[in-house]
Order: C-alpha cells, then sequence, then structure tokens
C-alpha cells in the first residue's frame, strides 16, 4: 500500500462527515444539471432535431411554415418604405392617390402567418433566386393587379432601369392580352395572361339560342394555357367573374360538350371549370418544376360612396373578421368553397 492510498484512507477514517457532504453536493449537483436538461428539452419542442443546440437524427420533423395560413395585422410602427405611384408598371387605374384615396392607413397592414414570421421582402435575393426563371400570372384583373405590385417591387433593385422591358414592344396600359416583362440582367421574365374564367370563351355553337351572345367553355381551359408549362412559379387567380352580373344577364352561358346548357347556374360552371383545370394542371404540369398557386377572392376594387371620379376604396380600417370580405356577396363563399374541395395531385 502506498503513502497517498493509506492517507486517502486515514481521510475518510477521521473524517466521514466531510465525505458525506461531497457525496450530498455531488448528488445535489447531478440532479440540479438533470432538472436543467430536461427543462431545456422541453423548451426545445419547437425543433425536435435538436437538444441543448445539439443536432440529431430524429424522424419527427416540424411543419414547414404555412405563409398563406395567417391574418392582416396592423402595426403603426412597422418600418415603412417611402410609397409612391411613379412605377411605369402601374396602370392608371391602380393609382390609388392619383385617383382620389386621401388616407394611409393601408400601408400600416402587415401580413402575419400563424407560427412564424414572415421575413421583408428583399427584391435582390428575389431576384438572384429566380434567375433564368419564368413567373406567370394568369386570371382576371386581381392578377393584373398583383402582376404588377411585384414588377414594381422588384424594378427597385435594377439600377438600369432600361434593362427591364416588354418583350413585344406592347403598352401596359388597357391592355387585354398578355404581357411579358423580362429583367435582362436576370434573364428573368414576368407574365401576365388575361384570362378571368380561366378556361376559353368564345362564340356559341350556330344553333344556340338568340339570347346566348358568347360561350363559356368549361371543360376546355383558355388557349393561353399552352403558353403556362413550364413556368417555374403559376399564380392562377379566379372567382370574381362567377356571378349572374357577368355571365347569364350579359347573354354569356355555358358550353359543355359543344352544346350550351341554358339552366346551368355559375356555381355548377364554376365547379366544372374548376375540375377542367385541376385536370390540366395534373397532365401539363411537373409539380418537380412548377409551383403552383390559386386564389380567388379580395375586398372589392370599388366604393361607389366614393367623391365622383374616384375608383379607389376609402375603407381606412381593415375587416377584422377574417370570415368576410368588403363587398362580397354569397358568391364568393359559394365559389371558395369549390375551390377549397379541388386539390391537386391527389
Amino acid at each position: 500500500m502506498d503513502l497517498q492510498t493509506r492517507k486517502t484512507q486515514n481521510f475518510h477514517h477521521h473524517h466521514p462527515s466531510i465525505v458525506n457532504k461531497l457525496h450530498a453536493y455531488a448528488f445535489s449537483f447531478l440532479v440540479i444539471l438533470l432538472t436543467i436538461l430536461i427543462f431545456c428539452n422541453i423548451l426545445s419542442h419547437f425543433n425536435p432535431r435538436t437538444f441543448l443546440g445539439i443536432a440529431f437524427r430524429s424522424p419527427f420533423q416540424p411543419p414547414p411554415c404555412d405563409y398563406s395560413n395567417g391574418n392582416w395585422v396592423f402595426d403603426d410602427g412597422y418600418p415603412l418604405q417611402k410609397y409612391t405611384e411613379n412605377c411605369r408598371f402601374l396602370d392608371p387605374g391602380f393609382r390609388c392617390h392619383q385617383n382620389g384615396r386621401l388616407d394611409q392607413g393601408f400601408r400600416n397592414w402587415r401580413w402575419q402567418p400563424y407560427g412564424c414570421d414572415l421575413p421583408r421582402f428583399n427584391a435582390s435575393d428575389f431576384l438572384g433566386r429566380s434567375r433564368n426563371g419564368r413567373i406567370v400570372f394568369a386570371g382576371d384583373s386581381i392578377a393584373r393587379n398583383q402582376w404588377e405590385s411585384l414588377l414594381c417591387m422588384l424594378a427597385q433593385a435594377i439600377s438600369n432601369q432600361s434593362t427591364i422591358y416588354e418583350e413585344n414592344g406592347s403598352p401596359i396600359t388597357k391592355h387585354k392580352g398578355y404581357l411579358s416583362i423580362r429583367f435582362l440582367d436576370y434573364n428573368l421574365t414576368v407574365q401576365y395572361y388575361r384570362a378571368p374564367f380561366l378556361v376559353g370563351v368564345g362564340r356559341p355553337p350556330v344553333n344556340s339560342s338568340a339570347q346566348v351572345r358568347r360561350a363559356i367553355w368549361v371543360d376546355k381551359l383558355h388557349w393561353f394555357s399552352e403558353r403556362w408549362v413550364g413556368a417555374n412559379v403559376l399564380i392562377f387567380s379566379g372567382g370574381h367573374w362567377w356571378n349572374d352580373d357577368k355571365t347569364v344577364k350579359v347573354g354569356s352561358y355555358f358550353q359543355e360538350g359543344g352544346t350550351i346548357n341554358m339552366t346551368m347556374d355559375y356555381k355548377e360552371a364554376f365547379w366544372r371549370s374548376l375540375k377542367t383545370w385541376k385536370s390540366w394542371a395534373m397532365q401539363n404540369l411537373d409539380r418537380k418544376r412548377t409551383h403552383i398557386f390559386f386564389r380567388s377572392f379580395s375586398s372589392v376594387h370599388y366604393r361607389w360612396e366614393n367623391p365622383p371620379g374616384s375608383g379607389s376604396t376609402q375603407l381606412a380600417t381593415h375587416v377584422k373578421n377574417g370570415r368576410r370580405l368588403a363587398g362580397c356577396r354569397a358568391n364568393c363563399y359559394t365559389t371558395s368553397k369549390g375551390i377549397l374541395h379541388v386539390k391537386l395531385f391527389t
């Protein structure tokens, strides 16, 4: 037995209380450490693939953030970029201030997804990620409005504005076909195709009733659709035109299989057109290449109580009830239900 071992035995023999205290301290330290680890593990449930910042493999992964699932919130402290209507891609009809809108409160609304935060828009980053790509907006005036907004947001990051141009030399204002804007430095095109019903519209069969002035083909997508194939991002917008005022009341009836159906209402027609759209998308779009979005209704463009000649809404407050849309009639909710029941790639 060496000297060190003998000293240790003598210490344990003559000072048992000190030894017990050391054991108690060590045990207490382990209990506290274990408690901290358990507590941290509970807090890390937002990212179950990490523990105290250390990554590990786990079959349980958190669901990705759905930016489309959220709500508009009013934030008067939100940092605002200077708002102007000088962007050359804005149609005069969409320039609210120049058309008489006086309030500024609409600038303080921001979109807040549930369960996560939406980063501020970065035009340079967006352009870099979209290099050599094609973004398509197809549908009604809502798609047109969003197309213009995106163009103006992206143009802020381009120093030489002459490198942004309409590929066919077409004017932006009151154009009813399609428009294709190229960002030359990034080889990016952002296109808009006007197709308010998304399906085709044309002359009725020769044997149709005299009250039928136009046929809406619920079983055939708009002929523009052949140009939508291959887009990297494809945003469809449809819904506002599916009502009596824009269909049967103006002589536009629904055609299917080469025959006009005089008894089909707009709700049934819209449902059938959605099935046509879904069938086309599943047959023609590569979901590994194309990101597909479908949007339907928003608040109305116009409020007729505005001053004469003003087309912009004077609403200074946002509808807080997310189930209600300003100016939305019963057809909004009927057609929206139809959209919810049409799922791609299922």
